[in-house]
């Protein structure tokens, strides 16, 4: 007497979801780190223990040639007062301010935009590279 089974499971897998959510990640992630600010490369930041969290609302950049960089676009040192009150406008809390100067840069020209930053009220980052 021959016993069968007249349910037969189904073996086969299809992997068309696991592809379509790989994709969506793919595209999530290549969106996330377009959005980051990157460092100028020609700046060695100097080096600190401590370490800041938070999200700078513009970054102000000086290379050791000093050449000053608002968020990617160069720029003189006169013209950053006026981008920076553009770019950030009027706010109920005061704004973040990164300022990203090469190791090499004298503390005189981070002290002027540091003048520029408490004469609109801005708060300051400075930029380093953890030891």
């Amino acid at each position: 007497m021959a016993i069968g089974k007249k349910n037969k499971s189904n073996t086969t897998f299809s992997l068309s979801g696991m592809t379509d959510i790989v994709f969506l990640l793919l595209l999530f992630f290549m969106l996330v780190s377009t959005l980051t600010a990157p460092v100028a490369s020609n700046i060695m930041l100097p080096q600190s223990n401590n370490q800041t969290v938070a999200n700078p609302v513009v970054v102000i950049s000086i290379s050791n040639q000093m050449e000053y960089m608002v968020d990617e676009k160069s720029c003189s040192f006169d013209q950053i007062e006026s981008l920076l009150k553009e770019r950030l406008g009027v706010r109920k809390e005061p704004p973040t301010v990164r300022i990203n100067a090469d190791e090499n840069v004298s503390m005189n020209e981070i002290y002027k935009l540091l003048e520029i930053a408490k004469k609109n009220q801005y708060k300051v980052i400075l930029g380093t590279r953890s030891l």
